[in-house]
């Protein structure tokens, strides 16, 4: 059990602690209702825009490090909790400026969410919230807020790759190699190759010609070096399964053994005309460092892809490909609030490192066979000043996620759109 310390006297925050009621204006004020002063509840009637929430005093901080919130919650005829339900943190200084407001997590049937404090915060005011639901209702209860150790800093030491293309598939085995004992010495947990990055040379073949069998001959070269060097290697090769060939990527572990491998799902025209077969589902791998997906070259194009494997819980999107878009590659990022590891063939520097927030923080800036290496921290959050919070830092990840509208997005998963002509 994590060792903690109550901010407030009582476990319930709901039994000592003055509630008022908030909404935007009266035509969409819900029903508040107070029950026998330890629970909190939130009634829609027939207002589909209803939107309110229970806003506590002031709740004395100063000096903690982190805390927890936590608050259970049950529902009638709440169709997307997700959307629906919600409780907010909101951190302020001495002078009552706000300085930083979070979400919740929707955790089974809690709000949950553990938070460093900002520095110079004073006291904190929670928020419990219905909105945009008809004929629903909530119940609050067991509202608890308390200090806790803070988390470690949750390091990884990310490595991407670039490489010229070669005249034989055996020189560009070469290169991989060279690339990889370069890389090692660096003590990364994972090193990145770029998309087919042993088929691809300056001749015209057909996939299957140079398709293999997964595990096989080139899984188990590379799987030598991920062993050596104590790395996870992610990579992408033709597979041949029976009749069909897929663009797989494979993720091999420290032990040098496979653990994932994602079929590229988007295909150019080009691609699927060499005979090439689209994979059917976005993977995450729980890797020992962090939780990743992968998207292959013209997957990154889709948006679809990318917020999948975010929603998914990804904190790194790798991104293996052979084409050089930087506009994409930092939209993959800032627009889910991840890392994106890409690693190209362009030119040394598209073979980059990109924060959350959009940023490229590292490049292989060699030429023929680089690489470059950043350590990042998993447990580092990233804030954006006025975004979506009002003039307070709000979290990206969080807020991507927590604010989606899914049930308007209909004509994304249609299987065909028809297409108005003169």
């Amino acid at each position: 059990m994590e060792k903690t310390e109550k901010i407030c006297k009582s476990k319930n925050l709901a039994e000592q602690i003055k509630w008022t009621s908030w909404f935007p204006r009266k035509e969409l004020s819900p029903e508040f209702i107070i029950d026998d002063g330890n629970k909190l509840k939130i009634t829609s009637g027939n207002n589909a825009n209803v939107y309110g929430k229970f806003i506590s005093g002031e709740i004395f901080i100063q000096g903690s490090r982190t805390v927890i919130f936590e608050v259970g919650f049950s529902c009638q005829n709440v169709r997307n909790t997700e959307k629906s339900v919600f409780a907010m943190i909101n951190f302020y200084d001495g002078q009552k400026k706000l300085l930083e407001r979070d979400y919740a997590d929707i955790i089974e049937k809690r709000l949950y969410r553990k938070l460093d404090v900002p520095e110079n915060a004073a006291y904190a005011v929670i928020e419990i919230g219905f909105r945009w639901q008809p004929g629903a209702a909530v119940e609050f209860e067991s509202i608890t807020l308390e200090t806790a150790e803070a988390e470690p800093p949750r390091i990884a030491r990310i490595a991407t790759a670039y490489k010229e293309v070669r005249p034989t598939p055996e020189e560009n085995l070469k290169d991989i190699i060279e690339i990889i004992e370069k890389a090692g010495k660096s003590n990364p947990d994972v090193i990145l190759l770029s998309e087919l990055v042993y088929e691809t040379c300056h001749d015209d073949f057909m996939a299957d010609e140079r398709a293999q069998a997964i595990p096989g001959n080139l899984t188990d070269i590379i799987g030598g070096y991920a062993k050596k060097y104590n790395t996870y290697i992610i990579f992408t090769m033709y597979e041949k399964d029976g009749d069909i060939v897929y663009n797989t990527a494979v993720i091999i572990g420290r032990d040098g053994n496979i653990c994932g491998k994602y079929g590229k799902i988007h295909l150019p025209l080009f691609e699927a005309e060499h005979g090439v077969s689209p994979g059917d589902e976005l993977k995450v791998f729980d890797l020992d460092f962090g939780r990743v997906g992968v998207i292959i070259c013209y997957d990154q194009y889709f948006p679809e892809a990318s917020r999948t494997l975010a929603l998914m819980g990804a904190e790194i999107i790798f991104l293996p490909t052979q084409g050089e878009d930087e506009i994409i590659h930092r939209a993959v990022s800032r627009a889910n609030g991840v890392y994106t590891v890409v690693s190209g063939y362009n030119s040394p520097s598209c073979s980059r490192i990109i924060n959350p927030l959009g940023e490229i923080i590292n490049f292989a800036k060699d030429e023929d066979t680089a690489f470059a290496v950043e350590e990042i921290d998993l447990n580092k959050r990233f804030f954006v000043y006025w975004m979506s919070v009002g003039p307070a830092n709000g979290e990206t990840r969080v807020l991507f996620r927590k604010e989606r509208m899914p049930e308007t997005y209909g004509s994304v998963i249609k299987e065909s759109h028809k297409i108005k002509t003169k």
